[in-house]
């Protein structure tokens, strides 16, 4: 080869030389670039974020968990997460899930660990895990989000006990207040009985509204007892003939439907799995409803059952003054009464039947239009 033609070459693999260097610049300052973005994508997260090796080593971790469990990332970097802190996250329900993870590529959600932290505390962690590959590289990863729950959870047990009170509070005074208000009414009856005649007009008239009043107070004491006691009540499931149930109803609403003359047709109706005396509540509540908010016209009220989604679906309809829509949901809130005072009542009925359908494992809901008529629903499990 002659010196010209070397020279030549020389320079070709030189010059190439110098590109392929300043690809590589090239190539790892955009590495580096890619890096940088995404360590401050994952600091802006406001939850705990760690990125793993495939042997559980920290290649990663985001703002938020060092801030979290007060570590810093001299302490994290390439350490094993079982070491962290002393190993504070040496947890065996931990290694079970993330060793899943690694071996079966398995991601979990919402995965609880609850565990005594030192110098945190008892902390209760909401963990998500994903195994992730990056394209070109057989090099595996998993990114661990941690949330910690400890706050909310405090807060939804305060609730709890909040409501449990509650509860008791309402039980304890309507128990209290039912025999000295049935006291209370046996006394004014008396009274009324030992002065008829003797009475001036208005006189008589006030004293028939302090016995009426008396009487919507007991009849709101024993609604109140008995939406309290339905929490105490066991989940009783055994099979129960709903035509038994409506039966016990019917009876006990007997006057009622006399009075009101009252059309009831009833369907088919099957056996299901539930409590029978609950059921019989159910009935008498909707049924009551329908005599209690009934038109001009004199009440016509069908019950039906019909299979829908592997349950029971039963339904109550009646011919009644109907209400709007937008109350559907509303109705069955304790002390919702769309009628005010205009009809007596606790408003506590259907907040009771609310409770037995889902203390039943089923759902309960109402279709109604003004003027028209109401039609009440609710599903129970069929017997199996």
């Amino acid at each position: 080869m002659d010196p010209e033609t070397r020279i030549a070459d020389l320079e070709e693999k030189l010059r190439k030389a110098v590109e392929s260097e300043e690809l590589h610049r090239q190539t790892e300052a955009g590495l580096r670039d890619a890096l940088a973005y995404a360590e401050s994508i994952v600091d802006t997260v406001r939850e705990p974020l760690l990125v793993l090796d495939g042997e559980l080593l920290v290649k990663s971790a985001s703002r938020a968990f060092f801030e979290k469990f007060g570590v810093c990332r001299e302490e994290t970097a390439d350490q094993f997460l079982y070491s962290l802190g002393n190993g504070q996250w040496d947890i065996p329900v931990l290694r079970a899930v993330l060793g899943e993870v690694l071996a079966n590529g398995r991601s979990f959600q919402d995965f609880e660990v609850v565990h005594d932290f030192p110098g945190l505390g008892r902390r209760v962690m909401r963990l998500n895990a994903r195994k992730i590959r990056r394209e070109g590289n057989n090099t595996a990863r998993l990114l661990l989000a941690i949330e910690d729950n400890t706050e909310r959870t405090r807060l939804q047990d305060e609730l709890l006990r909040s409501n449990e009170d509650l509860r008791r509070f309402a039980y304890v005074a309507a128990h209290d207040l039912r025999s000295p208000l049935d006291g209370a009414l046996n006394l004014l009856g008396l009274f009324k009985g030992s002065l008829e005649g003797r009475l001036a007009e208005n006189e008589s008239q006030m004293l028939d509204l302090s016995i009426e009043n008396m009487e919507r107070l007991a009849a709101l004491m024993q609604d109140i007892l008995a939406f309290a006691e339905m929490t105490q009540v066991p989940r009783q499931k055994n099979p129960v003939a709903l035509e038994n149930s409506l039966q016990i109803a019917l009876a006990n609403l007997a006057h009622h439907i006399e009075k009101n003359q009252a059309d009831i047709r009833v369907g088919k109706l099957p056996e299901v799995l539930c409590d029978r005396m609950q059921l019989a509540m159910l009935f008498q509540n909707l049924i009551g409803n329908a005599i209690k908010y009934r038109s001009s016209e004199p009440p016509l009220i069908r019950i039906d059952a019909a299979v829908e989604d592997h349950q029971w679906r039963v339904s109550v309809g009646d011919n009644g003054e109907g209400f709007e829509a937008k109350y559907a949901a509303e109705i069955f809130e304790p002390f919702t009464r769309l009628q005010g005072s205009k009809v007596p009542g606790s408003g506590i009925g259907l907040a009771t039947c609310r409770r037995i359908v889902e203390r039943a494992g089923g759902r309960i809901w109402a279709d109604s239009q003004p003027g028209v008529g109401s039609t009440f629903c609710f599903t129970l499990t069929m017997e199996q």
